[in-house]
């Protein structure tokens, strides 16, 4: 009794009461921050992926088939040479030329589209037609911020054409980053407001139902830059190899729709 009733044992007591307390704390929040940093590390999908992979080449294919872009037969050129090296080059430089095209402004809609499309199909097989309406809200926003953004810059780019002073390829560019610039806000409203009206009807879900920009939505506007370089310098894009890495640039935004949950 005297150690509890001791003035200094109690103040001792309560000390480690509080300190005991404040470790316990500390291992919590180290708990809770290892949880979160599990939750961050988010697995690839791979059903997803592929899905977005096949329908991003079968846009190319689509492209290439309206442009007469047909891949060489060199089979029976090679089946005469008996040079591996040969071979090898030829098979390459077919490669190669299979992923060089004539990208414009039809053409990447083309294969932003096939790129959703075919991410938004991988990811409701896998899924088991679960979250399918979250998808196609993300489809949209996807879609919609391929279209409008290069549309505005391609508009502008026409209108600085017409006009001496800004027709060059600093005028150029500069024309198409503004309309770009302008249209990534101009887009996330729209998508937004097509996702409440036909997709969530609900008016209880419309903070649910809008979706802000991210940091990493970023990387689907790369391929605005790709077309503004395209069109603005095509000499510097041919040499930068942009036409070749299109079809890279658009599997992002199709992985995202299909992933969603």
């Amino acid at each position: 009794m005297y150690l509890m009733t001791n003035p200094v044992n109690q103040e001792l007591f309560k000390n480690f009461v509080v300190a005991s307390a404040c470790s316990n704390n500390r291992i919590a929040s180290k708990n809770i921050s290892l949880e979160k940093k599990e939750t961050k590390k988010e697995k690839i999908n791979l059903p997803v992926l592929s899905a977005t992979v096949v329908g991003t080449l079968a846009s190319l294919l689509f492209i290439r088939r309206y442009q007469s872009k047909f891949l060489k037969n060199d089979l029976i050129k090679l089946s005469k040479s008996n040079d591996i090296m040969t071979n090898l080059n030829t098979i390459k430089k077919n490669v190669i030329n299979f992923f060089n095209i004539n990208a414009g402004l039809k053409e990447f809609f083309i294969f932003g589209a096939g790129s959703i499309l075919g991410g938004i199909t991988g990811g409701i097989i896998s899924d088991k037609n679960k979250n399918t309406k979250n998808k196609i809200k993300e489809g949209i926003y996807q879609f919609v911020n391929i279209i409008i953004p290069p549309s505005l810059g391609v508009g502008l780019l026409k209108m600085s054409e017409k006009h001496i002073i800004t027709n060059n390829k600093i005028g150029k560019t500069s024309s198409i980053l503004v309309g770009i610039g302008a249209g990534i806000p101009i887009a996330s409203f729209i998508s937004n407001k097509i996702n409440k009206t036909f997709i969530d009807k609900n008016s209880e879900s419309i903070n649910k139902s809008k979706r802000h920009m991210k940091l990493k939505d970023g990387i689907v506007h790369l391929d605005d830059l790709s077309l503004a370089l395209i069109l603005a310098n095509p000499r510097l894009a041919g040499k930068l190899c942009i036409n070749k890495i299109l079809p890279l640039l658009f599997l992002t935004c199709g992985y995202e729709a299909g992933k969603q949950k």
